[in-house]
């Protein structure tokens, strides 16, 4: 177990005491806290102070009713907020129940960090050309808008300060995506969720303006539509992080090449490659998020060393070179799944030493493979599977495992089992949202001794979540 030790300096000129803690102390602390509570209790001390205030979010939403409880508590508060938050702001109504607050906010915070979260079109283009001298210190900026809303780009023309943006549930396939381009040298962090449907000419001026941003480092691009990576990999050489979701992919290219990239998340919908497989010259790439239908027709250099892989679908038939490298591993199968399947992906894996299985199924009733399958592992996590007291007695004697987590498992518990039973040697034990029979009061396993599970009989979700299968939930935090 970690240990901390700290110091308390009495300060003689105010008589108060002042501890020493480590920084991720203050901030687990800070985020244990109501809202109302942070305001008040970041004065705590300076240090606790000054560091929180590079992230913590200050939220301004309607009902209009909660107006007066925003201006008391941010006129009073002593942070220095260097995020905010306007949330559900759609009428002029409620747009000008929140101009004192907003007054007031302007006046006390420097903000680098602005997030608004369905509003209107309309709405955001007022809050920007009303408090312009403001926002133009915006660093990032998320705009989530309503639904077939207008988005008023042009706004985004004299924020010459912006680095990061964020634009989502865009339905508008006119817009003119100059102002990205004017911006394209500042930007370094993108993500455009496209959510017009039919539109590949709407989607190719869009894809046109991002490769505009050549100093981009991260780009997330989500959309129902078809077009061409080629573009995207001769022009964004810095790209460290790429995601692209729902696309439809149609490749003449034999190749891409992003020299730089770390991350990569290929969680496209549809796709047509003309050659046999594509190849991802990524040298420096660690990470892949990619379809188990996908993967076989994606290649790498043999210079690769992929060290995590997460992958999503029904089956996955064969083995891939790159799977010789991969440590980590996550593993979410979807319905129709079979035990026997899930084992042989596994074995397909002979380096990992993470390990997470997902099951996306409408009921928990695939058994948990042997605990033999994991005997390699150091970190197991598993979800949605059916849980008992001879997995987890095998479980104590795979003295390599140090990290377990259960979440969304049915237990199966029989009257003959010894209980408890004790897993010492694990240093992490988390379970959360796992079923048991209703004549069990408590978890019956007990993990290392200086870091106990802490289980809660959550009835509540019992209602909530798989009704049919569920008698008692039990939880390690209530969400």
């Amino acid at each position: 177990m970690r240990t901390y030790s700290h110091s308390v300096h009495r300060s003689p000129a105010m008589g108060t005491d002042t501890v020493h803690l480590p920084p991720e102390l203050w901030d687990r602390i800070f985020d244990l806290l109501p809202f109302k509570h942070q305001l008040e209790k970041a004065t705590v001390c300076h240090a606790w102070n000054n560091r929180v205030a590079r992230w913590a979010t200050l939220r301004l939403s309607c009902p209009t009713t909660r107006i007066e409880e925003h201006y008391s508590i941010v006129s009073k508060s002593l942070r220095n907020y260097r995020s905010f938050s306007a949330e559900t702001i759609r009428t002029e109504e409620d747009y000008q129940c929140v101009q004192k607050v907003l007054q007031e906010c302007q006046r006390k915070f420097c903000v680098q960090r602005f997030r608004f979260w369905y509003v209107t079109g309309a709405i955001f283009e007022r809050f920007l050309r009303e408090h312009f001298e403001w926002f133009r210190s915006a660093r990032c900026l998320v705009v989530n808008l309503c639904e077939e809303e207008p988005f008023p780009v042009d706004v985004l023309r004299e924020l010459t300060g912006l680095r990061e943006l964020r634009l989502l549930n865009l339905s508008d396939v006119t817009v003119d995506w100059s102002a990205i381009a004017i911006r394209s040298e500042h930007i370094t962090k993108l993500t455009i969720d496209a959510a017009w449907y039919f539109n590949d000419e709407a989607l190719e001026q869009l894809v046109e303006a991002i490769c505009r941003c050549r100093n981009l480092t991260e780009l997330t691009l989500r959309s129902n539509d078809t077009t061409s990576l080629g573009m995207l990999a001769e022009s964004l050489g810095r790209l460290e992080k790429l995601t692209l979701m729902g696309l439809h992919i149609r490749l003449v290219e034999d190749s891409l090449h992003f020299p730089s990239l770390i991350y990569f998340n290929f969680d496209i919908d549809w796709f047509v490659f003309e050659k046999p497989y594509l190849v991802i010259k990524s040298p420096r790439l660690q990470t892949l998020l990619i379809c188990k239908r996908t993967i076989p027709f994606v290649k790498f250099p043999d210079s690769s060393q992929l060290s995590r892989l997460h992958l999503y679908g029904y089956s996955l038939s064969m083995a891939h070179p790159c799977f010789t490298t991969v440590k980590d591993l996550t593993l979410t199968t979807c319905e129709p799944a079979n035990r026997e399947a899930i084992m042989e992906e596994i074995q397909l894996f002979p380096s990992i030493e993470y390990l997470s299985v997902k099951l996306r199924c409408k009921s928990c009733t695939i058994v948990v493979p042997e605990a033999a399958t994991f005997q390699h592992v150091v970190r197991l996590h598993l979800n949605n599977f059916v849980l008992s007291m001879e997995f987890f007695a095998d479980i104590a004697r795979m003295k390599l495992l140090e990290h377990l987590s259960v979440e969304e498992c049915n237990f199966s518990l029989d009257p003959s089992d010894e209980v408890p039973l004790l897993l010492p040697h694990l240093s992490y034990f988390n379970v959360k949202r796992v079923s048991m029979p209703m004549t069990v009061d408590s978890f019956p396993i007990i993990g290392n001794e200086d870091q106990p599970p802490v289980v809660i009989v959550d009835k509540l979700r019992t209602h909530l979540w798989r009704s049919d299968n569920f008698n008692h939930v039990f939880s390690s935090r209530r969400d």
